[in-house]
């Protein structure tokens, strides 16, 4: 074998092999990219208003009232005696 062909043999089989791990590089992306969507219920920390001042609050650390059969987040105690005071609601 002439050492051109030796080349030309060498240089189909790198691109064979490119082709094939590109194909499972490009699958184990989109794997990888299908596993971090997450669905809205699995968030564990949501943002929440405080009614009172409108201050954004994590919903796992917001003090909470019932009003009107509605659980109703707040940034302080201070913000839920205000509500409270106005709307009637329960603590």
């Amino acid at each position: 074998m002439s050492p051109i062909r030796l080349i030309i043999i060498g240089i189909l089989l790198y691109i064979g092999y490119l082709l094939i791990k590109g194909g499972r590089v490009d699958k184990q992306r989109k794997d990888r990219k299908k596993s971090e969507i997450r669905s809205p219920d699995d968030v564990s920390d949501v943002l929440v208003e405080d009614p009172v001042c409108k201050k954004l609050v994590p919903q796992n650390q917001a003090v909470t009232a019932e009003h009107e059969g509605e659980r109703i987040y707040f940034c302080s105690e201070e913000c839920c005696k205000t509500f409270v005071s106005e709307k009637g609601a329960e603590k």
